[in-house]
């Protein structure tokens, strides 16, 4: 096998797979390394994406999705539930590992080389400090491999990242620790995101049952980082959780990760590597979703990348333009989604319930996300223009 690339990318999450298909359309020779054992498993998500997220680069194949979904059903502390049904709340419960499966394999079609059970443990570092190339633990023999530009695409606190000198620690309150369950025998009500928002549920965070194919769901919950602690896990939460609301359900199997609620990170370059999807903490901070962002920071990355091997001497440049399209299209948002974040995590359940009071009062059809938290900064007014920014993108 040859040792020499164009572009390294360092995981096989949507971001790494869909930096490797932009770079291998251009011709360019990629090869991706991930430590997993095989593509897509085990599936760390709960699986929800918008159609639009990944219709706009390629076709949605019939096999990728487990769901259809036309509204969200927030379930308030006191049981009582708020419907959201729009079009714009459309969108699917991935099978996300066969999503991840089939763009690999569309990006090896096009040239790109996919190594699985390749653990990058090392850089190579130039003289310059820059990353000439990587030492991959392949079975228990070290390679090494060289490439122009390596992309960090492999998740929270982005290891490969920190190797670079990029600090991607975070903070016990900025992340959530989670587990899931997929289950059958679920009987939801209607094909809708069920969202269990209070204290009683999942303290600092949510739970959540997303419907899947045959009678099945992804149930799974989040909570605040502060409130893990070594008596009681997120799982023993889940457990009660599940015993309380659908004790008559069947495991299938359980998956636990912890979730990014922070701050995209501010440093997402560092001579020639770039840093892509949850290794930039580019998960929607106020419901953890990152499956869109991972995805449009891949492809962002992998255009980078290839204009960079095309002029290196710019490379600096290229790669400062990716920075701060990032922030553009997904940092600036999460800063006024962070800041909600923050209030809604010091509300109580009795906060919850009168707001839901509230929306319930506005009928069905003009029931909106932006309705709804610009009742929770009704007392911080200061804060309704991050509701502003937050659901409409200025």
């Amino acid at each position: 096998m040859k040792t020499n690339w164009d572009v390294i990318v360092v995981g096989g999450g949507p971001a790494g797979l869909f930096a490797a298909w932009e770079i291998a359309k251009a011709g360019k020779s990629v090869l991706l390394c991930d430590r997993k054992r095989e593509m897509g498993v085990p599936v760390r998500c709960a699986e929800a994406c918008g159609e639009e997220d990944i219709n706009k680069y390629l076709p949605v194949e019939e096999r990728w999705v487990g769901a259809k979904t036309h509204s969200f059903i927030l379930v308030l502390p006191n049981g009582k539930e708020i419907k959201l049904s729009n079009e714009k709340y459309s969108g699917f419960i991935l099978n996300r590992d066969l999503f991840e499966y089939d763009m690999a394999a569309k990006a090896g079609e096009l040239g790109a080389k996919i190594m699985m059970k390749a653990n990058v443990i090392d850089l190579i570092h130039n003289d310059d400090g820059s990353a000439k190339g990587v030492k991959v633990d392949e079975n228990g023999t070290i390679n090494e491999y060289y490439a122009s530009v390596v992309i960090a695409a492999d998740g929270v606190e982005s290891r490969i990242a920190r190797k670079m000198g990029i600090d991607t620690t975070l903070k016990a309150k900025d992340i959530e620790p989670c587990v899931q369950v997929t289950a059958s025998n679920v009987n939801l009500k209607e094909n809708a995101l069920y969202i269990y928002i209070g204290t009683n549920y999942a303290p600092g965070g949510y739970a959540w049952a997303f419907p899947k194919a045959n009678n099945c769901a992804n149930i799974g919950l989040g909570i605040n980082g502060k409130y893990a602690s070594t008596e009681k896990h997120s799982k023993e939460y889940l457990d009660e959780f599940l015993a309380t609301y659908y004790p008559h359900v069947s495991v299938q199997k359980y998956i636990t990760g912890g979730v990014p609620v922070s701050l995209t990170l501010k440093t997402l370059c560092k001579e020639n590597m770039l840093i892509a999807g949850d290794a930039g903490r580019m998960v929607n901070p106020l419901n953890g979703g990152g499956i869109c962002h991972a995805i449009d920071s891949g492809v962002l990355a992998g255009k980078a990348a290839i204009e960079a091997c095309e002029d290196t001497l710019k490379i600096e440049k290229i790669f400062k333009k990716y920075e701060k399209e990032i922030y553009k299209t997904i940092g600036k948002r999460h800063e006024s989604q962070y800041r909600i974040k923050n209030l809604v995590y010091q509300m109580n359940d009795e906060d919850y319930n009168n707001i839901g009071d509230e929306i319930l009062k506005i009928s069905e059809d003009k029931r909106s996300f932006f309705r709804i938290f610009s009742q929770v900064v009704k007392h911080k007014p200061e804060l309704l223009i991050d509701v502003v920014k937050a659901f409409t993108g200025i």
